[in-house]
């Protein structure tokens, strides 16, 4: 009887010969790593077997097909087939098809059902593969080899939609709500502030400087392309691995495909801290403010720190960086809700949390949106992700801890610099402590002295705790507690630092006075901060 061995075993071919020089019976007939493909027209391959979900591309992409089967993608017609829910125009996101690519007309498994076209494969984003197998060593040209397109919604310059094609509509809406979010703008949108050329800007602000500051070296459609009109937002891709590959420290795959992990209190680790922590602290040699210091202040760890800080470590660790929200940044801003019409109670859609707004208005229809102007109420905006993890037991509960502490805030931060006429520059126009010229010089904040004095330490805190471009952004919620310790430090240094301030006002005084935070404190038995909070 003849054995077919596929091409792919021909290294292990030398190794066979003296197990079978004995047997006269026995012939080896090498098996060609490419079947026709079964819609010859498109030229999609599919699997080479299907039975064991060997892709035809995987014969040589060896390491790429043992990381895709650990994902869901490799699954996909079977969680669909078994669904009960399944409808005929379900299946071409669940097979390779021309969704995903840049093939226009039906192709794959919409011209051909065969299960070689089953779940969805490499083919599925970088188009047919036919031309590149019969002659691999080709030069570059349009499809050979074909690219995948980290590009989505007409991003790249074939106007290919890419993670678009599947991963949109009522069904899946992760990419008609990343494109509502900022980051799905990309460095030459942003409002004046960046250089486009500027590497330091561009490593978090455009999709392909990010994967090139991060190590990732898989070549895609839109690598080569310079030039602003080519610049990418965070597309899907650079948060995810469409190969699967990434891992943890146990060697298994990270949930979702993503790059890094969203579970690791480290601001070097962490997949959203990698940008979000440019500038937590001040620097002694320049007048600059905070940018991005999400990360650091989520975890108990950013910030002026006054001569002998000495907050409640235990209040700052039970917070949101606790063990509670296991998460950390994603267990807020990237949350999956159900809704349903607030009037009628009959329409239902999902919302997947890519908007990566933690607290977002609610629409007509009770669906999440970028509106940022309602109310903080428990009817106004969705709280879900407040109360999933069982911290605050209901909508009202967390309206209300939110409303507290964001005041508590605002009554500190303008005690300190109240930027009456919003220019982000300490002057005689301002209100609070900072505009206080005869108790503060002016030489109190100069930038080329060499060290951070205490008037520029508080104004940098309350630059990085009020609502303003390249602060905090959260008004102290990411970290209410270590937020409201570094304002009490501040008003602290500052009136003991520069004698003739005038008296705290009535409710600043109360709260300077009171215990510590707004919310109830939780006992916790292991903190999530990446390092001790110490004084400067």
């Amino acid at each position: 009887m003849a054995h077919w061995v596929s091409l792919r075993w021909i290294g292990h071919a030398s190794l066979l010969a003296p197990l079978l020089a004995g047997c006269s019976d026995e012939r080896i007939v090498f098996r060609e790593p490419v079947n026709p493909p079964p819609d010859a027209n498109s030229g999609f391959l599919g699997y080479f077997t299907a039975t064991d979900k060997q892709t035809t591309c995987g014969n040589c992409h060896i390491g790429h097909q043992r990381a895709w089967l650990n994902t869901a993608h490799a699954d996909a017609y079977a969680t669909l087939a078994g669904s009960g829910s399944a409808q005929t125009f379900c299946y071409s996101c669940h097979t390779v098809s021309n969704k995903g690519n840049a093939t226009a007309s039906p192709a794959g498994w919409e011209a051909v059902a065969d299960t070689a076209y089953h779940d969805v494969q490499c083919e599925s984003c970088h188009g047919p593969g036919n031309t590149h197998v019969q002659e691999p060593d080709a030069p570059a040209s349009a499809g050979n080899p074909p690219l995948a397109h980290v590009g989505v919604l007409g991003d790249s310059a074939t106007q290919a939609r890419s993670c678009a094609d599947c991963h949109s509509g009522t069904h899946h809406p992760f990419v008609d709500e990343w494109a509502q979010s900022a980051h799905a703008r990309s460095l030459e949108e942003e409002p004046g502030v960046f250089v486009a050329d500027n590497p330091s800007c561009a490593s978090c602000h455009e999709g392909k400087a990010a994967l090139a500051a991060w190590g990732v070296t898989s070549n895609y459609a839109e690598r080569g392309l310079t030039g602003s009109e080519n610049f990418l937002g965070m597309t899907c891709a650079v948060c995810h691995d469409p190969h699967g590959s990434a891992k943890k420290a146990d060697g298994t795959p990270l949930a979702g495909q993503l790059r890094f992990p969203i579970d690791v209190p480290d601001a070097n680790q962490n997949l959203c801290m990698k940008c979000h922590q440019r500038r937590s602290e001040p620097d002694a040699t320049a007048a600059r403010g905070p940018h991005s210091p999400q990360g650091p202040m989520l975890l108990g760890d950013a910030g002026y720190k006054p001569a002998g800080f000495d907050p409640d470590v235990q209040a700052v660790a039970s917070t949101h960086g606790s063990e509670r929200n296991p998460r950390l940044c994603a267990g807020c801003h990237v949350n999956s809700y159900t809704v349903t019409d607030q009037a009628t109670g009959a329409f239902q859609a999902r919302s997947v949390g890519h908007l990566f707004l933690p607290i977002p208005c609610l629409g007509p229809n009770g669906v999440p949106t970028t509106d940022k102007t309602c109310a903080y109420t428990a009817s106004a905006r969705t709280w879900g992700a407040c109360t999933s993890a069982g911290c605050h037991g209901d909508a009202t509960t967390a309206a209300a801890a939110f409303t507290l502490s964001r005041q508590r805030m605002d009554d500190l931060t303008r005690e300190i610099w109240d930027d009456i006429n919003a220019d982000d520059v300490v002057d005689d126009a301002d209100g609070g402590y900072l505009a206080d010229v005869v108790a503060i010089p002016p030489a109190e904040f100069l930038a080329t002295d060499g060290r951070v004095s205490p008037a520029e330490g508080a104004r940098f805190n309350v630059r990085m705790l009020r609502i303003v471009h390249g602060g905090d952004g959260s008004s102290g919620v990411h970290n209410p507690f270590l937020a409201e310790a570094l304002l009490r430090a501040n008003i602290e240094e500052l009136k003991a630092t520069y004698p003739g301030l005038p008296a705290l006002r009535a409710r600043v005084q109360e709260i300077m006075n009171g215990p510590l935070g707004a919310v109830t404190k939780r006992p916790l038995s292991r903190p999530l901060i990446s390092r001790p909070i110490t004084a400067r």
